[in-house]
């Protein structure tokens, strides 16, 4: 008989270790964030999503490596190639990095993704890759422990899915291409894509829309309370829309053909169907406006430390200037080149 109790007890105790260790593998595997955590800014995520702060360490697509994901400290320090893969919609949380598929290259070897298309994650180190779809995938937003993001499927159309991060649930959420790029305190912060284009909020909770604001605009981006967008009822002007308050203010009556915006600091660039187009930047009450670098560029990215840019019609060179202070336009150079 105590024979028999001991091998029960035994029996139960190898149960829990069981229980305890699939736990913490599934826990390492996955995310688990609070509802209202966010992968990345919007600014970025409207601007190809290629540089991604998270704590103390930046994570980017490197144009000299065709787009291949590489880590750094914020001030350009201790630069280590993380995967092959070339990346863009960069989002990463403590434990992993999720990322669509640029299409500039596939990869090659044990382990690296073969397809140009899809939308992946890996642990920091580059191991463990996870495969959402591998369909074409736009905008992706990282809310909670769910992935947001643009999903083309071929001759169906174009919606917006969300998937959790462990892979297990998909749905629909709008049957249209709106972008999730913008999301703070648990909403997505959108434009219409139908009839028209409104400022909408989108509950991760419950998967509702609410219609915020009826003014037709492009690239909404939250920060603080405010909706910073470019305004398609007027000339392309960038403006400030209060949610509180319902205050609109225009920023600049300068045509505008993309935007970043972080902390004090507005980078924008002015339209490239002006006689003499620029990269600008202001204050975000619309004052001390003063050219960055004379030109077209796109894909304008911001970390704690720099701005990051590059001309329209390459990849590279990738040029960078501190967020604040002085303008100081460089080339960013992290020092590695495709063989």
């Amino acid at each position: 008989m105590k024979t028999k109790r001991i091998i029960i007890i035994l029996v139960i105790v190898a149960l829990i270790a069981g229980l305890i260790v699939s736990y913490n593998i599934f826990f390492n595997k996955t995310s688990k964030n609070d509802s209202s955590f966010v992968g990345n800014t919007g600014g970025n995520l409207n601007n190809s999503g290629l540089f991604c702060q998270h704590n103390d360490k930046v994570y980017f697509a490197n144009p000299y490596d065709s787009g291949s994901l590489y880590s750094m400290t914020p001030d350009e320090n201790n630069i280590k190639k993380v995967s092959s893969v070339s990346v863009k919609s960069i989002n990463v949380d403590d434990s992993r990095i999720y990322y669509a598929l640029s299409g500039k290259s596939s990869g090659s070897g044990l382990g690296y993704i073969r397809k140009a298309t899809g939308m992946y994650s890996m642990k920091h180190n580059g191991s463990d890759t996870i495969s959402y779809t591998m369909d074409p995938v736009g905008i992706v937003t990282l809310v909670g422990n769910n992935l947001y993001y643009q999903h083309y499927i071929n001759k169906l159309g174009s919606y917006l899915d969300v998937k959790t991060t462990d892979n297990k649930s998909n749905i629909t959420v709008i049957s249209n291409m709106i972008s999730p790029a913008s999301s703070y305190g648990g909403n997505i912060w959108y434009a219409g894509a139908d009839k028209n284009m409104y400022l909408y909020s989108l509950d991760t909770a419950t998967n509702t829309s609410t219609l915020v604001y009826e003014r037709n605009m492009y690239s909404p981006v939250y920060q603080n309370g405010d909706i910073f967008y470019i305004d398609l009822d007027t000339e392309y002007e960038l403006h400030r829309y209060n949610i509180a308050t319902g205050q609109d203010v225009t920023l600049t009556d300068e045509r505008v053909d993309m935007f970043n915006v972080s902390g004090t600091m507005i980078y924008y660039q002015r339209s490239s169907a002006l006689p003499d187009p620029a990269l600008k930047r202001m204050s975000i009450d619309g004052t001390n406006i003063e050219t960055v670098y004379d030109g077209i560029y796109c894909d304008i990215n911001i970390t704690s430390d720099y701005v990051y840019f590059h001309p329209y019609d390459s990849d590279t060179p990738m040029y960078h200037t501190p967020v604040t202070g002085m303008v100081n336009v460089s080339i960013f150079d992290p020092g590695v080149r495709k063989k």
